[in-house]
């Protein structure tokens, strides 16, 4: 039956989030077609076909809304205590006073009564024939952040619960900055180090020796790329963004040698230090490209050796290596057991087949993570599970290491960690909590100046109403996880916090909509979260974004995210003085989606958008050929006002050269001069380097996440005069 009611079809979708219409960065006005709003409704869980499930689905949502005495959770500022509530109650539960129980933190029990009177009600309605009443009470007492479980009891034995998160008003701001200092950074891709002794890719040695090379000229952070978990049977899904796990860490990262197992286990240092075994390490470190596949392989074997050893020497529950484990393990809990779980069952399944390289793809009964199969053989298989938790146990021990080597050195935030905007439909993540993703659903971005055709990533969204039933568990934990021996986070896509742009399946991306978020819980739990682990927060707010969530980062000091290229008067084409960028914002010279500094300059990446076939026309590509030669003449133009640059030299012959050494210091002093808190250098502009990270649109045509950096660790100095980079902008920043 075809539906007529498009009336109650929008009254139905903006009840569960679906933004009806949205204008593109252009200002083009769009809005989702029927079928669109259909697919994405079900995802939500209100399937419709006819008029007669538009109707039911809203009964569904107004019993909902007053289905539960109080919401299951509640998230308040500081600045609005007292805590207000809303009791939704039936006439014969408002005959006495009800009494409640407040957790604390600490444990501490607060109790008290609410006297209701009939005549208070704000607000009436008859649900399945049962009248009820909504009540506005105070819950006094409350006077500091965290978190708080209220429990509510009625005369007729009825009982709820519900979480309270008290945030503070705004995001950690280290004490250096909250006092008005600016300060900078390296930036880097952690997997791009080269390196005389590492296995063919960079690893938390190699970032060691970053930190010894730069903590001591001035720098006060490192920037990494996201460190999540990624898929260990297909170690040549390289892509950071589409990651297993946001809550756990990638092991390929870990230096074997660094072990305590390797250290102290002669057989395993023999066979590293046999010829063969150098031949195949060296030949992995003269690679151009990174090969996932053999360094993963390299290091796997060995692993596998390790932890068989740590297994047979610690085997005294009284050893404090095994004690420390142990801890990890039980602090871990069943979220690191079950990701685990997953890495031990999709190992098994890709060894018998290789074409089983998703759990969709498992025996049935493997695909439910509570089944009694998966059970049966998780008690089979402990071994095989135990292996993964000892992967994460000393992945985070080498991080942690590196993030105590900032603080000796008095790096003031030390590591920012890169936190993705969601999981891969394949992925650990989405096996263990598949209740809570719209898993036929991708997210992406709609047609703007970086995709002409949009995009989707192919990334599944948590769905709202889950995250709210759940106290926003999943985002705190993910959260927490991030900021562990961290200094600051760097939130990709940050109005995912507000909305989303969902794209259904067999549908392009201009055909998506953006889907809501609570935005003011979320925001509030963050500030919370970033308070409790001294994490400065950073939030990536490129391409189409909303004034309300630029406004939300300032009031919440959550640094926007400025590129030199896009801080520009865009009717007049020139590029903002260093005096006009935000002060809560981090300005940098590029990202990893980008052109690095020096491939700006030359064009690189338009010469190789036009080999790989990804201009929609000729006269796009001439559009950005003249754009980007307008941009540099700009730049050049900007640096002479600031006096970085002689006047005379600025002509067609100047934007025309190639970007040598002291330009390139000129573009940061320019921006080391802005009025933003955080300076961010990337070690590929630093080194001169053309090659692009990642090129977007892209999958197998271009090495995405595979190119190391041309010069090895050990030979930086003799590239670049460090000292003398250091000196001028640490000369800016303190000006």
């Amino acid at each position: 039956m075809p539906i007529t009611d498009h009336e109650g079809l929008d009254t139905l979708c903006a009840s569960c989030g679906i933004v009806l219409h949205y204008h593109d960065i252009s200002g083009q006005h769009h809005e989702p077609g029927i079928e669109v709003k259909k697919s994405l409704l079900a995802a939500l869980q209100f399937p419709v076909n006819s008029d007669e499930d538009i109707r039911l689905n809203l009964e569904k949502l107004e019993s909902r809304k007053w289905g539960r005495i109080i919401e299951a959770v509640l998230v308040n500022r500081q600045n609005d205590l007292p805590v207000r509530l809303t009791l939704t109650l039936a006439p014969n539960q408002i005959d006495e006073a009800i009494s409640w129980e407040l957790s604390e933190e600490s444990g501490q029990l607060l109790q008290g009564v609410w006297e209701i009177d009939a005549g208070d009600a704000v607000g009436e309605s008859t649900i399945n024939g049962t009248r009820l009443m909504k009540f506005e009470v105070i819950l006094p007492h409350i006077t500091s952040i965290g978190y708080y479980q209220l429990n509510v009891k009625l005369r007729d034995s009825s009982e709820a619960q519900a979480t309270l998160v008290v945030a503070p008003e705004t995001c950690y701001q280290p004490p250096e900055l909250a006092g008005g200092r600016k300060i900078w950074g390296i930036s880097l891709q952690l997997f791009s180090l080269r390196s005389e002794r590492n296995w063919g890719i960079g690893d938390f040695t190699d970032l060691q020796s970053v930190v010894e090379i730069f903590a001591p000229l001035g720098i006060n952070v490192l920037g990494l790329n996201p460190l999540h978990a990624l898929f260990s049977h297909l170690p040549e899904s390289a892509s950071p963004y589409s990651p297993s796990s946001r809550d756990f860490l990638n092991p390929v990262y870990l230096d074997i040698e660094a072990i305590d197992e390797f250290k102290q286990n002669h057989e395993a240092q023999q066979y590293v230090k046999n010829q063969v075994f150098q031949t195949r390490l060296q030949a992995l470190r003269e690679l151009e490209l990174i090969n996932y596949s053999k360094v993963w392989g390299v290091k796997l074997q060995v692993l596998e050796t390790l932890y068989k050893w740590f297994k047979q020497q610690h085997q005294d529950a009284d050893s404090a290596r095994i004690k420390a484990f142990r801890q990890f393990q039980k602090t871990g809990g069943r979220d690191l057991f079950k990701f685990a779980l997953f890495e031990a069952l999709q190992a098994s399944f890709h060894r018998q087949d290789a074409d089983i390289d998703r759990w969709q793809e498992w025996p049935e009964a493997y695909r439910d993570p509570e089944s009694a199969t998966v059970k049966r053989w998780a008690d089979e298989h402990r071994d095989e599970i135990e292996f993964h938790q000892y992967l994460q146990w000393n992945t985070e021990q080498q991080l942690s290491a590196i993030h105590e080597n900032c603080i000796r050195h008095g790096m003031c935030i030390s590591i920012y960690r890169d936190l993705a905007v969601g999981n891969a439909k394949p992925s650990a993540q989405c096996w263990a909590e598949q209740a809570d993703y719209a898993l036929d659903m991708g997210i992406g971005a709609p047609p703007d100046d970086f995709n002409s055709s949009g995009q989707n990533w192919s990334l599944p969204p948590l769905r709202p109403q889950a995250l709210f039933d759940q106290a926003y568990r999943p985002f705190i934990n993910t959260l927490r996880a991030n900021m562990r021996h961290a200094g600051a986070i760097r939130i990709d896509h940050i109005m995912s916090l507000m909305r989303l742009f969902w794209v259904p399946p067999d549908c392009s991306p201009e055909a998506g909509a953006y889907i809501s978020y609570p935005f003011a819980d979320m925001l509030g739990i963050l500030a919370l979260e970033s308070q409790r682990n001294h994490c400065l927060i950073i939030g990536e707010d490129l391409g189409t974004v909303p004034d309300e969530v630029r406004h939300a980062l300032e009031i919440n000091k959550i640094l926007s995210y400025r590129i030199l290229y896009f801080e520009k008067d865009w009717h007049h084409g020139t590029i903002k003085p260093p005096g006009e960028y935000p002060r809560y914002a981090l300005c940098t010279s590029g990202s990893h989606d980008l052109p690095t500094l020096r491939g700006f300059w030359q064009g690189a990446d338009l010469e190789l958008r036009e080999r790989l076939n990804l201009n929609p026309s000729d006269d796009f590509r001439g559009q950005q050929q003249r754009i980007r030669w307008r941009d540099r003449f700009e730049i050049l133009a900007a640096l002479a006002r600031e006096n970085l640059l002689a006047s005379e030299e600025i002509d067609e012959t100047t934007a025309a050269k190639d970007l040598g050494s002291e330009l390139a210091l000129s573009i940061q002093r320019y921006l080391a001069r802005s009025q933003s808190m955080l300076l961010m250098v990337q070690v590929e502009d630093l080194l001169l380097e053309t090659n692009q990270v990642n090129v977007p649109g892209t999958i197998d045509e271009y090495p995405n996440w595979r190119s190391k950096l041309s010069t090895t660790l050990e030979n930086w100095r003799k590239q670049v005069d460090l000292e003398g980079f250091a000196f001028a902008v640490n000369a800016e920043r303190d000006a």
